[in-house]
């Protein structure tokens, strides 16, 4: 019996440790796709290139052109559901954008009571997409990458641009075209097509719509598909150096059901660095 019990307790201090080193590189790995995103081109002025109402949005902000930035960060509290239909769970998160050029980290963790239970990293970096989840943060239960990925992350990037006005006015990237009296299309091109986000603009100038068609997704059923997207953004107001919206939420227009959202939340912690 004695034999029995230092086997049992050796065996549950290797997986421990196990899982302990499994979630040290997967940390690891997070960091070092943020630093990618650091290693990116600072913001350029490009003011007198893009529409009035794009312009003075990010103005509005607090953006100040040819500034030289790379990265803005900030955090985040919301509700996640990873299914149509499903139960929505609390989610906190962390994200880095890239300003001077496409690309952004969104490292974000569920909790059941005080206990992770999962880590999930959504990020553009490089042209390239990546998500990936993972129990404890050490075991792996979903991981995609592609050119469908990278393109829906593209889209991302774009649609999430109101939470950072600095790349609004300067990433050259990003391709702008008036498209009626409150809406304006921005383009990203990518190597599985193009992302193309419209937004929607009250009548104080602020961004309170997105929409999209041909998003790359998951039906219902778990298939590859492709669907139209939208969100709105709220509640506009100072934090830290930039006038932004503090909530949003985005969903899918499923067929036959219509608009369900699978993310709404908060931000907090807004910060800018060169």
């Amino acid at each position: 019996m004695e034999t029995a019990a230092a086997v049992f307790i050796l065996a549950a201090l290797g997986l421990v440790g196990a899982q302990t080193v499994a979630a040290a590189r997967f940390r690891a790995r997070i960091l070092g796709l943020a630093a990618r995103l650091h290693d990116t081109p600072a913001t350029r002025s490009l003011e007198g290139r893009l529409p009035s109402l794009v312009a003075d949005f990010a103005r509005r902000a607090g953006v100040e052109p040819g500034a030289g930035l790379r990265l803005a960060s900030f955090a985040q509290d919301g509700e996640l559901r990873l299914r149509k239909g499903g139960r929505f769970t609390r989610t906190v998160a962390w994200q880095v954008v890239a300003l001077g050029r496409a690309g952004f980290l969104w490292d974000a963790r569920q909790s059941l009571g005080p206990v992770q239970h999962l880590r999930v990293v959504d990020a553009y970096v490089g042209a390239e997409g990546v998500l990936e989840a993972r129990l404890f943060g050490s075991v792996p239960v979903a991981r995609m990458s592609g050119r469908d990925l990278a393109l829906g992350e593209a889209f991302r990037y774009l649609a999430e641009l109101p939470w950072a006005p600095d790349a609004i006015l300067g990433n050259p990237e990003l391709a702008w075209r008036v498209t009626g009296p409150d809406r304006v299309e921005v383009r990203l091109a990518t190597q599985g097509g193009t992302a193309r986000v419209t937004f929607r603009f009250d009548a104080a100038g602020d961004i309170v719509g997105m929409e999209a068609s041909g998003r790359p997704a998951r039906d219902a059923a778990g298939m590859n598909a492709t669907l139209d997207w939208r969100g709105t953004f709220a509640d506009y107001r100072q934090i830290g150096p930039r006038r932004l919206p503090e909530y949003g939420e985005v969903g899918y227009v499923w067929p036959g059901t219509g608009y369900e959202p699978y993310f709404r939340g908060r931000i907090r912690d807004y910060h800018v660095a060169p």
